[in-house]
């Protein structure tokens, strides 16, 4: 039987997940049927045949980095299905960033999250640039990507990024761009950049969904569901409906996942 990792999950404390999880479905307009803490990720993910999950949280400011990589860690801790990916925030001083990416590899957590639609923040501001000189070649970067209300996450923001940075290893979400995947698809590097499949394949459609896998190449895909935004049986029936073959899934499901956080 494959191993099945979801490489996109988010996670909150169980006091704030709640609201947490409304209001991500308010910032983009979607129902949310689940809860966004642990026990809910696991159920859920249990009974879609997951076993793995790289989970993470984004600070909205400065001061909630630390108390949020700590939070990730102690989860990966106590449930040994969970990977962590660190929280970073764009307004940290260059100490403070220090310490935080040094705060990130001691609690054992092997990437780093960014949402620049959250955090309000253009992926190409030269003020990351001392950020992304740091964790290039030592953590990969999972940046949420694209939509078509903002320009803090575009593709072609990230694209100069990795254009200036080659060795940072980059995630970009959602195919490489939500609600922005023809950009995407002409601009981001193939072979270079790695992609997920969450909050994608329910817009584009599985034939549109199957080309953008080709496209960048299974080698480059990742399995994700965006949790608690989407569930996991309904994410992986789209894939089952895609003429892939058991190596191309094999690499999508588990094996893109293992290699980038070196399990």
């Amino acid at each position: 039987m494959e191993e099945i990792m979801d490489f996109h999950a988010h996670i909150y404390p169980d006091k704030i997940a709640e609201k947490a999880t409304q209001n991500v479905g308010h910032f983009y307009g979607i129902p949310m049927d689940n809860v966004g803490n642990v026990n809910t990720l696991l159920a859920v993910g249990r009974r879609a045949g997951v076993s793995r999950y790289v989970v993470h949280s984004v600070a909205t400011t400065p001061e909630q980095v630390s108390s949020i990589n700590t939070f990730l860690a102690s989860q990966c801790r106590e449930h040994g299905e969970l990977i962590g990916f660190g929280a970073f925030h764009p307004d940290l001083t260059g100490e403070q960033a220090q310490q935080a990416v040094e705060q990130i590899e001691r609690l054992g957590l092997r990437g780093v999250k960014l949402h620049p639609d959250f955090q309000k923040f253009d992926i190409d501001d030269r003020k990351m640039y001392p950020f992304y000189e740091m964790v290039a070649g030592r953590l990969p970067i999972l940046f949420h990507t694209g939509d078509d209300r903002y320009d803090f996450s575009s593709p072609t923001r990230l694209a100069r990024v990795l254009a200036d940075f080659p060795t940072l290893t980059a995630v970009a979400a959602h195919f490489g761009g939500y609600r922005r995947w023809e950009e995407a698809e002409a601009v981001l590097p193939k072979g270079r950049v790695y992609v997920d499949t969450c909050s994608s394949i329910a817009f584009l459609g599985v034939k549109r969904a199957e080309q953008l896998i080709r496209h960048y190449g299974a080698d480059h895909v990742l399995f994700g569901t965006d949790f608690p935004m989407w569930n996991a049986k309904d994410e992986l029936a789209y894939l089952e409906e895609m003429d892939l073959s058991q190596e191309e899934r094999l690499l999508i499901l588990s094996q893109n996942a293992k290699r980038l956080t070196g399990r």
